[in-house]
C-alpha cells in the first residue's frame, strides 16, 4: 500500500501536467494576414505548400483544402481560416480523410463528413478520388460539379448545412 499511493499521486501529477501542457497547444494563434496564416498551418499539418489543392470561400468563410499522405495512402485534409477583428487563424477541427488506400484498388467515390468552423457555422464537406474528368458529387439538395486537381484526381465540393 505504502508503495501503491505515491505511484497514483505521482501519475495523477503528470497526467494533470501534460493536460495543462496540451491546452497550450491547442490556443489559437492570430496573424496579420492571410498569408502568413496559411503558412502556419501547412507547418501544422506538415505539408508544403505544392500540397494545397484549393481554396473556397463559402457563406462567410475560408476553407483551405490540401492533399497529405497519411500511413495507409492519400488523404485530404480541409482547414478553415478564421477572421476577427483584421486578424487570421488556422482552424481544423477534423481528422484528414483517406481518400485512397495503397493496400486496395477499390476505394469510395465519395466521402461527406459534417464540419463547424470556429464561428460556429457547418457545412458538408464531400470529396473523393476520381478518374472522370468532370465527377458529379450527390449531396442532400441535389448533384453538383465539384472541384477536381487534375494531377491527384481529388475532387472537393463544400455546402453550407441549413
Amino acid at each position: 500500500m505504502k508503495v501503491i499511493l505515491p505511484f497514483a499521486i505521482a501519475l495523477l501529477a503528470l497526467t494533470g501536467c501534460s493536460v495543462l501542457a496540451s491546452d497550450e497547444s491547442t490556443e489559437t494563434k492570430w496573424f496579420e494576414t492571410k498569408e502568413e496564416t496559411i503558412d502556419y498551418g501547412i507547418k501544422e499539418e506538415k505539408i508544403k505548400k505544392e500540397d494545397i489543392i484549393g481554396e473556397v470561400s463559402e457563406n462567410g468563410e475560408t476553407f483551405i483544402i490540401y492533399k497529405k499522405q497519411l500511413e495507409e495512402g492519400l488523404g485530404v485534409g480541409v482547414s478553415s481560416i478564421s477572421e476577427n477583428e483584421g486578424q487570421y487563424a488556422w482552424y481544423d477541427p477534423d481528422q484528414d480523410v483517406l481518400v485512397k488506400n495503397d493496400e486496395v484498388k477499390q476505394y469510395s467515390s465519395q466521402i461527406s463528413w459534417e464540419t463547424e468552423t470556429q464561428s460556429g457555422k457547418t457545412f458538408t464537406i464531400y470529396t473523393g478520388v476520381s478518374e472522370a474528368e468532370a465527377p458529379v458529387v450527390k449531396t442532400k439538395t441535389g448533384e453538383v460539379s465539384p472541384t477536381i486537381d487534375n494531377k491527384t484526381g481529388i475532387y472537393f465540393y463544400i455546402q453550407p448545412t441549413k
